[in-house]
């Protein structure tokens, strides 16, 4: 318990708590507006209806926030030369699983706190009937033992590269494998080998739906595998034990991966010329860098999910391409894309906020310079991640079988979209140079897109960075009517108005160090 207080005393006004207030907000801010003059029919089957739905955001929006939060317990650790002192003081075992203990709290209040919600949204809106205690219970467990082994997951790669952009990219593109693996349950091996296919594996609600009327028939209770139950005991004990084997041998000065190449690099370098690069400053930051990875898979993945679904609902979506870009894009803009251009923005301010470097950039940068830098790189990177979805797009519609022209209108929709990009990168870089946590600009990211979903819905589409995203990307419809003075003026505005926010917070603020 002493060693458990000294963590708390750790991340004491450091937001961390936050993170998980913020998760919690959003799941039941998106539960409850979804039965928000959602009729009588939503009423009659709610308890079942939100047994079955909410492992379906947990699986989308749980990996991240998990992330996020296990990031923001490690990640101080890794500055200066904090694991040497900790050592000094107390035994990496009582370190390792004080660690283990504060997530297991912060995993448990979460998942007690979303049990609650739902059944106190359940009595508000007046469902029908009584709730299925022992149902609910079990979806308590659930989310809490799936949820714990994630934070498993992330604390030990959050331990292991000190560069947390490796844990946020993996817990990205854990949000988008989660929702990939709820449409495949015809893979139940699949979803039952990777973590995050847990939520999907261990659902026990199954819907009836009937596509001529559109309407819910009903909800039933399934047959649960036990297969996924002995996976989930098996990650459990392999992170616990594995966690364990490789933090104990871990350096003090933190785990080094590159070692074993020194050697034989130094011995390359004997005798070869010194070379500068070309390549533009920053742009030269995110060189071998992990935020690839994620501009990698997160298209590819939201690319597998909208081909699948257009393939089981083909006789539904009857656009063809202009029905598989919503399948392709829906998902992507709202939930992963902003995050994803949080990880851009908050690594290339990374290296400003580490040590004294804000001392040496400002004695031959401007602040004009250095904030124009940023925004431009990282919507050159935000560019190629449209370009990616792009020729995924036509890619899949082909193997798809689609027999029609590649619309003319999908250059359009990549014009607009990094245009809408190009605000969010705005944004973001503001947030990165204003919030020194290299995870807590993703997290709002995150809530961001949901935040842009809703403006959407309600009709404001040009008042948020992240709806101008979407809207310009035509997420939602292909065929909108864009209004391209108002979007312009607004991208225009959001981007000059962050731009200069960015550039006062500079030369108001003084230069602050960090060790």
């Amino acid at each position: 318990m002493k060693i458990l207080s000294i963590e708390l005393q750790k991340t004491k006004r450091r937001g961390i708590w936050l993170v998980l207030a913020a998760l919690y907000a959003v799941m039941m801010a998106w539960t409850a507006y979804s039965y928000t003059g959602s009729g009588r029919q939503h009423i009659q089957y709610g308890w079942m209806d939100t047994l079955y739905t909410t492992p379906l955001l947990n699986a989308i929006m749980i990996p991240t926030a998990i992330a996020v939060f296990a990031s923001r317990i490690i990640d101080m650790e890794h500055k200066g030369n904090m694991w040497k002192l900790l050592e000094t003081v107390q035994s990496k075992r009582t370190l390792y699983f004080a660690k283990i203990l504060y997530g297991a709290i912060g995993v448990f209040l979460f998942s007690a706190a979303e049990f609650a919600g739902l059944l106190c949204m359940g009595f508000f809106f007046g469902f029908s009937g009584a709730p299925d205690l022992w149902a609910y219970g079990l979806l308590f467990v659930q989310t809490f033992v799936i949820s714990f082994n994630l934070f498993l997951l992330q604390m030990i790669i959050s331990l292991l590269f000190s560069n947390q952009a490796v844990a946020i990219c993996v817990g990205l593109c854990g949000s988008m494998a989660g929702l990939f693996l709820m449409y495949l349950p015809q893979w139940p091996l699949l979803r039952c080998m990777l973590p995050w296919g847990h939520y999907g594996a261990t659902m026990f609600v199954g819907m009836d739906w009937n596509a001529e009327t559109k309407r819910i028939v009903g909800f039933y209770y399934m047959w649960q595998d036990n297969g996924a139950v002995i996976f989930i005991a098996c990650w459990f004990l392999l992170l616990i034990f594995g966690g364990w084997f490789l933090f104990k041998n871990m350096d003090t000065d933190g785990y080094h991966f590159q070692k074993m190449f020194r050697a034989k690099e130094k011995a390359a370098a004997i005798n070869k010329p010194v070379k500068i690069p070309h390549m533009p400053i920053e742009l030269m930051k995110t060189k071998r860098t992990p935020i690839w990875l994620a501009f990698l898979i997160l298209p590819l993945i939201s690319s597998f999910i909208g081909t699948a679904n257009y393939l089981n609902n083909i006789e539904i979506l009857q656009s063809t391409w202009h029905s598989l870009w919503t399948q392709h894009s829906l998902f992507f803009c709202y939930l992963f894309m902003p995050p994803l251009i949080g990880v851009y923005a908050s690594y290339l301010w990374r290296l400003e906020h580490n040590g004294t470097n804000w001392n040496m950039i400002l004695t031959h940068t401007s602040a004009y310079r250095i904030v124009f830098d940023k925004i431009a790189v990282c919507s050159v990177v935000s560019l190629f991640t449209m370009l990616w979805l792009g020729f995924l797009f036509i890619v899949c519609g082909l193997i798809a079988g689609i027999t029609a022209p590649i619309p003319i209108a999908l250059a359009d929709w990549i014009v607009c979209g990094f245009i809408g990009s190009v605000s969010v990168c705005a944004i973001q870089s503001f947030l990165s140079l204003w919030i020194r946590s290299f995870a807590v600009p993703i997290g709002i990211a995150l809530v961001g897109g949901i935040a842009g979903l809703v403006a959407t819905a309600k009709g404001i589409l040009y008042a948020l960075p992240y709806s101008l995203l979407s809207i310009g990307l035509r997420a939602n419809n292909p065929n909108r009517e864009l209004d391209y003075n108002a979007f312009l003026t607004s991208s225009v505005i959001l981007i000059l108005l962050f731009y200069l926010l960015s550039v006062a917070y500079i030369k108001c603020r003084d230069v602050k160090t960090q060790g």
